[in-house]
């Protein structure tokens, strides 16, 4: 992957689907917004219950694989890592992680796109995790089918995408004010954009 600077920030080369910074910067971020995410879903993964039976090393017959789509700062691949010690972690993202702090044995980067072929790593993987990566995919279907073919019999896919919904000191919706009028914002197009990217 080749990289450009704009304005002291480093970015993924040109063609990129993706249009945020790839820099420390940015990672700090992610990691923020990692943290946010955690109390909203109310830990580290939706859905434990499907998580913990999917990694369950007494159900396999082999070493239990972790795919993170978008890895982006790492910190979701390295905390999977140490909470499931016997499992292979593997984050793919345009990038490197430049702060990916304190990584275990079991994980591992490497650079990938969800927009192509993902037949590398088919039937790998007891669990898949894809985060706010609406802004990074082009054909959304495409790069759901691409990561579906990475799973194992009776994997999970883990699809967290959070919106934006703003609201007014009076803590009312501002999504339905029309552009132009007071309190419009441009949440409200990137929200239905996403929303129309994703049917």
């Amino acid at each position: 992957m080749k990289y450009s600077d704009l304005l002291g920030r480093t970015f993924a080369a040109q063609g990129a689907a993706y249009d945020l910074p790839a820099d420390a910067q940015e990672h700090s971020r992610l990691n923020i917004q990692h943290d946010m995410l955690k109390i909203v879903v109310g830990g580290l993964y939706p859905s434990p219950n499907l998580v913990k039976k999917a990694l369950d090393p007494t159900e396999r017959d082999q070493k239990c694989g972790v795919l993170d789509v978008g890895t982006g700062s790492g910190i979701w691949a390295t905390e999977m890592a140490k909470e499931f010690p016997f499992a292979d972690v593997v984050g793919i993202d345009l990038i490197d992680p430049v702060n990916a702090n304190d990584v275990p044995p079991n994980c591992r980067f490497e650079i990938g796109d969800a927009n192509f072929d993902l037949g590398r790593y088919a039937k790998a993987f007891d669990v898949v995790h894809m985060r706010s990566m609406t802004s990074g995919i082009r054909d959304f279907k495409g790069a759901l089918y691409n990561v579906a073919q990475t799973l194992r019999l009776q994997g999970v896919i883990l699809l967290v995408s959070p919106s934006a919904l703003i609201y007014s000191e009076k803590k009312e919706s501002l999504d339905n004010q029309e552009e132009g009028k007071p309190g419009w914002s441009a949440m409200r197009a990137l929200n239905d954009a996403t929303i129309l990217s994703t049917l």
